[in-house]
């Protein structure tokens, strides 16, 4: 028997275990070597990679690799913007990687999740996304060398800035604390990708979910908007009104839709409300307007041919100052868009309906020797069919109180967004106090008002820049003061008023008025004033003489109706007078020529 073969077996077994230890040790060495080269490796193709799509320096503070996750972390990534800010940074970048994208042209995650990253979304003027080569591939050349797809990327604690420099002025909307989740992104396929998230948006909260691509280019999200400052929206507003927001808070649920997703440019559509409104004059900065509440249902905005649509608003407990300066202009075109000196049409309203609760107005005219102020109150209505496309429309109903609690009451047709003012209001007043009124009357009449009450039937018809009124004025207990303005009418007005006053102490008048809007300074309100006194003059002396001659004689300086309250022998002497002095110049007959030829 050979009993020398277990020994050969031994070394046999021996070799084969020192061989397995050497070749474990290489595969550990390897290993080894692989683990301290594969960063590296990682770090100079993921940092070309960017460097390539965006045309900026990338840098990357260390990459540390997970092989039994399958995980690569990146410290501290950075893409270079403009000056010391990054175009794109984040302090932690930890991605789940495909291992086919070591050997692939293009990079897969199963996920990423970005720690405190910061974005910079510029919209460039000539409408191309900054980082468009990035996120959307190249415009041309090979897409496979472009490959990039994530199954799922998380941001939390993110900040975006997007930048639109497409208006003349850039501006900025920036979210802060962003928590995002965005699914099934591949820039080689044309379909967007899904997003979800929410941040804080100046102190406001706002939630999103929706589509989002960006080659092509496309956005189809919800938004959701809770108490956002409105002077977030400054830069935006200034190109809708020349008015300023100064307060009020917005929440609003509207989809916005553009790109591809979107046949007429960039598109709004939703409902919101903003409370605590207030807004200043562009040129004083004075306060002009504010609102308890401000809602908007069936808003729609488009971009492409400008136009914002509105089924109703509704204003409640609003306020509105308004001003006519010393050269007759007012303020209200603070309510206009700027003019942008392009000649175009400029962008269109149509609200189909404004619903006012409890407003207020505070009217001032400082033309005048003495400012005139009024405020009117508890105004309540409806304005339908406002459209600055057409003209005449603006069905108005409003109710409400002059400051010194008497009853208003507007309606007619009038369209304050057209390009030319234009349409048909009726006003009526009831029994306002005329004391209120004594700046007009004081430069107008060239008297102060004792005492009196008014009810005004005012019949306004705009059209072609021309003002035509035809007003029925009713007063009641007129009595005037000192004189204040002798030049202001040579007719002797409280004789006037003696003979207009009726039996119950009531004087009518019938007013017609034409005003250039362009040049209201042209009419002289006191010839306007004369042929009204004319003609009310007229109507009296179409009954017999003797009935003027009664009233004439009775009235005195004061403008008091002495006749109505003096016996029979008293009124018997004054038609005595009367038919005995009818050439006379102090006469009624005299008065009346007098009237009759005043211009």
């Amino acid at each position: 028997m050979n009993l020398r073969v277990p020994g050969k077996l031994k070394l046999v077994r021996r070799r084969v275990s020192v061989v397995l230890v050497v070749l474990a040790a290489l595969v550990a060495l390897l290993l080894v070597v692989w683990l301290w080269v594969l960063p590296a490796y990682i770090d100079q193709r993921f940092s070309r990679m960017l460097a390539d799509k965006t045309g900026r320096q990338v840098d990357i503070e260390d990459v540390a690799i997970t092989p039994w996750r399958s995980r690569v972390t990146l410290e501290g990534l950075s893409i270079a913007g403009q000056g010391d800010t990054p175009v794109f940074a984040s302090r932690r970048v930890v991605a789940t990687l495909d291992w086919r994208s070591l050997t692939a042209t293009g990079w897969r995650f199963e996920r990423i999740d970005l720690e405190a990253p910061r974005l910079q979304l510029i919209w460039r003027s000539s409408g191309e996304w900054n980082l468009a080569q990035l996120f959307g591939g190249s415009s041309g050349g090979n897409k496979e060398s472009m490959q990039l797809r994530i199954a799922r990327l998380n941001v939390s604690d993110g900040r975006l800035d997007w930048i639109n420099r497409r208006p003349d002025q850039p501006l900025t909307l920036t979210l802060k604390g962003l928590e995002l989740e965005a699914r099934d992104y591949d820039n080689t396929a044309q379909r967007p990708f899904g997003l979800s998230g929410q941040a804080d948006w100046n102190g406001g909260t706002l939630n999103g979910e929706g589509e989002m691509g960006f080659s092509p280019w496309t956005l189809d999200v919800d938004l959701s908007a809770e108490q956002v400052p409105l002077t977030t929206l400054s830069g935006y507003l200034a190109y809708v009104v020349r008015a300023q927001p100064s307060a009020g808070e917005m929440g609003a649920q509207i989809r916005l839709r553009a790109g591809r997703a979107s046949d007429a440019g960039t598109r709004v559509s939703g409902a919101g409300a903003i409370e605590g409104l207030q807004m200043r004059d562009p040129e004083d900065g004075d306060p002009i307007a504010r609102a308890e509440r401000f809602a908007v249902e069936g808003l729609t905005f488009a971009s492409a041919q400008p136009e914002l649509t509105a089924k109703r608003v509704t204003l409640e407990a609003p306020w509105l100052r308004t001003t006519i300066d010393e050269q007759l202009d007012t303020n209200l075109d603070a309510w206009r868009p700027p003019n942008d000196g392009s000649g175009g049409a400029g962008m269109r309203y149509a609200i189909d309906t404004l619903a006012i609760e409890q407003g207020a107005v505070a009217f001032s005219d400082r033309h005048l020797p003495r400012p005139f102020t009024i405020d009117f109150s508890a105004l309540t209505g409806e304005w339908r069919d406002i459209n600055s496309g057409r003209e005449g429309d603006g069905q108005l109903s409003l109710k409400g109180q002059v400051a010194d609690g008497s009853p208003l009451r507007i309606e007619g047709a009038f369209d304050p967004l057209g390009d030319t003012l234009s349409g048909r209001l009726n006003l009526h007043f009831e029994r306002l106090d005329l004391k209120t009124f004594a700046p007009y009357l004081r430069a107008f009449g060239g008297y102060a008002i004792e005492q009196g009450q008014a009810t005004l039937d005012l019949d306004y018809r705009l059209e072609q820049g021309r003002l035509e009124a035809q007003n029925h004025l009713v007063l009641r207990q007129l009595q005037l003061g000192e004189e204040v303005d002798a030049s202001a009418t040579d007719l002797p007005l409280k004789t006037l008023i003696g003979v207009l006053k009726n039996d119950d102490g009531v004087i009518e008048l019938d007013i017609p008025m034409r005003l250039p809007l362009d040049n209201p300074g042209s009419v002289d309100f006191g010839s306007v004033a004369g042929q009204a006194i004319r003609e009310a003059l007229e109507n009296l002396v179409s009954s017999p003489l003797e009935t003027l001659s009664e009233v004439a004689g009775g009235g005195g300086e004061d403008g008091s109706d002495a006749g109505n309250d003096s016996g029979t022998g008293q009124t018997s002497a004054a038609r005595s007078d009367a038919e005995s002095t009818e050439s006379d110049e102090d006469g009624p007959t005299a008065l009346y020529e007098r009237a009759r030829t005043r211009q």
